[in-house]
């Protein structure tokens, strides 16, 4: 009886996505390597913020978590900064009406009867793609208040149609913008430290270690599950 020839299976088989794709993970869990990017990131940019004197903050750590809010893939970047960006401009008219005088009352009732319409509008508008995302909106439009309330001189006419950091339209907007991109690089950190789940995942990693978002832009929409039993 002729007996069949014996095959050598080889000890480790190569994995299709050749060897990076079996180097473990330097941090197994999405969470903490999530966790660990956004530590990294929040003490750099504290200590570059503070290098400056115009640039702010608490502006970018909301341009940071508006984008998370919104899915934190490109489409949502892309809803996120329009919606900011907007929220800024219609807050920045708010505060010009009042401060020009442009309605005839009170300061405080130009005020409250300015921000009643820009709300009215803001909502109205989010029916355009590029500035869908209301709460968006929303947080421009508190920032920029934030800082045209608290910020010495901000209020006033001649600050508010200068082209200084002084303009809140200028200073928020911008602090926005990076913190868009802090959120960004936040998800490519995050993945570079746990290359295992970003092979596995490929797409950004949010604040709290769960995928980004890039299906779609707005906000987040719970997995998929099965259906309910009829």
């Amino acid at each position: 009886m002729n007996t069949p020839p014996m095959r050598h299976e080889p000890a480790h088989e190569q994995p299709a996505g050749g060897l990076s794709t079996r180097l473990p993970g330097v941090i197994r869990s999405p969470r903490v390597a999530a966790a660990v990017a956004a530590a990294v990131l929040a003490g750099a940019s504290v200590w570059a913020f503070a290098q400056t004197s115009y640039l702010l903050i608490w502006a970018a750590f909301v341009g940071w978590a508006s984008l998370d809010s919104n899915g934190a893939g490109r489409k949502g970047a892309i809803v996120s900064t329009g919606s900011m960006l907007f929220g800024v401009g219609m807050a920045w008219l708010v505060a010009l009406t009042a401060a020009a005088g442009l309605l005839p009352w009170a300061p405080d009732v130009s005020s409250a009867v300015a921000a009643a319409v820009a709300s009215l509008l803001i909502v109205l508008a989010s029916a355009a793609q590029v500035v869908s995302s209301v709460p968006s909106t929303f947080m421009g439009f508190a920032s920029t208040f934030a800082f045209v309330t608290l910020a010495k001189g901000a209020a006033t006419t001649g600050q508010l149609t200068s082209a200084s950091w002084g303009n809140a339209g200028i200073a928020v907007a911008v602090s926005l913008v990076i913190g868009t991109g802090l959120g960004i690089f936040h998800g490519e950190l995050a993945r570079l430290l746990a290359p295992r789940m970003s092979q596995a995942a490929k797409a950004r990693v949010r604040l709290d270690g769960s995928r980004a978002h890039s299906d779609r832009a707005g906000a987040t929409a719970p997995a998929p599950g099965p259906s309910p039993a009829r």
